[in-house]
């Protein structure tokens, strides 16, 4: 089923394990330009009938803006990541808590430059 999915979006993404304890398969697309040709107009055409439409259009947003280069200023890096941080439950159950790792003001220098080097795979 994921490798349709996957052709259906182009054969952008793969596919990969969920973890070590959790025999799940998961399809990723982490390719800003693969979600903005395939991913995106797809559930934009055929919305999400759940609670994640919310989150998609947030998605969407962040997507759209990053594409923009809003995230390379300190303000517009500020208000993408106050956006992305109110998806999902406000990440009731996010892995890394964010506040922890850029302290209060995610506009200070420090917290750029710790941002950049972290490690992409970081759930936000």
């Amino acid at each position: 089923m994921l490798e349709l999915i996957r052709e259906r979006f182009g054969g952008a993404g793969y596919i990969k394990s969920n973890g070590t304890k959790d025999r799940a398969l998961v399809y990723v697309v982490r390719k800003r330009g693969d979600l903005l040709r395939h991913v995106i107009p797809f559930f934009e055409r055929s919305p999400l009938l759940s609670s994640k439409h919310e989150d998609f259009e947030k998605f969407a947003a962040i997507v759209r803006a990053m594409s923009e280069g809003r995230h390379r200023t300190p303000g517009g890096f500020a208000r993408l990541l106050e956006q992305a941080l109110s998806m999902n439950g406000s990440g009731r159950f996010r892995s890394v808590r964010w506040r922890e790792v850029i302290g209060s003001d995610p506009e200070s220098s420090e917290t750029i430059c710790r941002t950049q080097r972290s490690d992409a795979s970081v759930k936000i």
